[in-house]
């Protein structure tokens, strides 16, 4: 059966989906969490009182949910994001169409005065900037904390990757990993990216994505139904 190569280590929720499309979902994990420069950082900010704790992926979720207890109103991006949080027992808002930290931190600023709160954001070692400065210009005093790292996860497997018919990408940080392997722009492969912000990275690193119109297993089966099977 033809595949659909996914760069996360669990792909469960896309297996249905992306079946109905005639593709097998295989999970080709990229990346890996590693623990942040300072691992007692996150706990000692927990707690601490919060108007917001901005969480912008699952495995900053998974870092807040193994570090304590928010004494704040957590907000979540993307529903893997509000899974991981509701795993450790933490609830959380979800802003519709938030999709990534960017817009998740305009739907917080959208949604009440944040001036002279203060704001946690956990993130990863190279975590992009755009949500705390967008934060910092709605007059927030935001403490953004390492909460985990971002490393390779080894070798890929280029074979396999040559052979998928798709491949599905979910972070900037999964594209450099490839990147640093592989000339992407040689594949075959077509890419479908979770966001705005991963196609910008997979575009310059030389390919055409298609960008999923949500951040859930459903969107990405109708992005890849976009270009598989291939029109004649």
């Amino acid at each position: 059966m033809p595949c659909a190569v996914l760069t996360r280590d669990d792909v469960a929720a896309y297996t249905v989906v992306l079946s109905r499309l005639g593709l097998d979902a295989v999970a080709m994990p990229v990346t890996r969490t590693a623990p942040p420069p300072d691992p007692g950082a996150l706990a000692k900010a927990l707690k601490e009182r919060w108007a917001a704790i901005v969480v912008a992926s699952a495995r900053a979720a998974a870092a807040v949910a193994a570090a304590g207890t928010p004494h704040g109103e957590v907000w979540a991006v993307g529903p893997a994001t509000l899974r991981a949080l509701a795993d450790g027992g933490i609830g959380a808002t979800y802003p519709a169409g938030a999709h990534d930290g960017e817009s998740l931190a305009k739907a917080i600023v959208a949604s009440r005065s944040i001036r002279g709160t203060r704001v946690l954001v956990p993130r990863s070692e190279t975590g992009r900037p755009e949500a705390a400065a967008i934060l910092r210009e709605a007059g927030a005093d935001v403490v953004e904390v390492i909460a985990y790292r971002t490393i390779p996860a080894g070798p890929v497997d280029v074979e396999r990757l040559r052979d998928a018919e798709v491949c599905v990408v979910f972070a900037p940080s999964q594209v450099a990993a490839l990147s640093a392997q592989l000339r992407l722009g040689d594949l075959l492969t077509r890419f479908v990216a979770i966001g705005e912000t991963t196609a910008a990275a997979l575009r310059n690193a030389g390919v055409t994505p298609v960008v999923a119109d949500s951040p859930t297993p459903e969107g990405i089966a109708r992005a890849v139904g976009s270009v598989y099977p291939p029109r004649s």
